[in-house]
Order: structure tokens, then sequence, then C-alpha cells
């Protein structure tokens, strides 16, 4: 017997959310074990682009692993309403993948506003 869409939609959402939960946990828990062995000062800006952020994690820097891990749990319920809107998209059910795509609008809009 095959899944409902319905049923891989919710599982496809509960992988999304737990995926960027664990991501973003290793971030935080790897930013700070870093941050407690070699015993890194505070930062005094947050990374202005995430460029930098991600050049600055990957050379090992504790403080931006850590923040890019906050951003990693700040991004996983938008993941979560793109996963909705793509499953709602295939499944055919417009109405709520019209509403899922505005809930994406605003979340793009209101990123690009507060970070423009």
């Amino acid at each position: 017997m095959t899944p409902e869409p319905t049923g891989r939609l919710e599982r496809a959402v509960r992988f999304t959310l737990l995926g960027g939960l664990l991501i973003s946990a290793a971030l935080l828990l790897g930013g700070l074990a870093r941050i407690l062995v070699v015993g890194e000062p505070r930062p005094d800006l947050l990374h202005p682009a995430v460029g930098a952020l991600i050049r600055a994690a990957l050379g090992g820097d504790g403080g931006a692993l850590a923040e890019l891990g906050l951003w990693m749990l700040v991004a996983t319920p938008g993941l979560r309403v793109a996963v909705l809107f793509v499953g709602w998209t295939v499944a055919g059910d417009g109405r709520f993948a019209i509403v899922a795509a505005a809930v994406l609008a605003l979340l793009v809009a209101s990123a690009s506003l507060g970070l423009g």
C-alpha cells in the first residue's frame, strides 16, 4: 500500500524541521566548543554578509559557527513553508499553495527589509 500524499508531505515537513534543528544544534555546539577550547574573544560585531560568515565559519571561527547555527534556526520555519508550498503544489491543492506562497513572499520581504 502506497502512502498518501499528505503522509509524505507530513514526513517531509518533519524531516525539514528535525534536520534544521539538528544542523543548528551542531553548529551552535561546535561554535561554543571552539570558543571555549581556543579561548576566542567575544566578537564586537556580527558578520555583515552571509558569504563572510560562511568563510569565517569554514576558517574555524567559533563565533561564526555559532552565528551560522542561529541563522539556521531562524531559517528552519521558512524552509518548512517552502516544503509545504512544493508539496501542496505537486498535490494540486491550489488554495493552500497560494497561502504558502504568500507567507513565503512576506518572509522574504521582511527579511530583505530587516537585512537591507
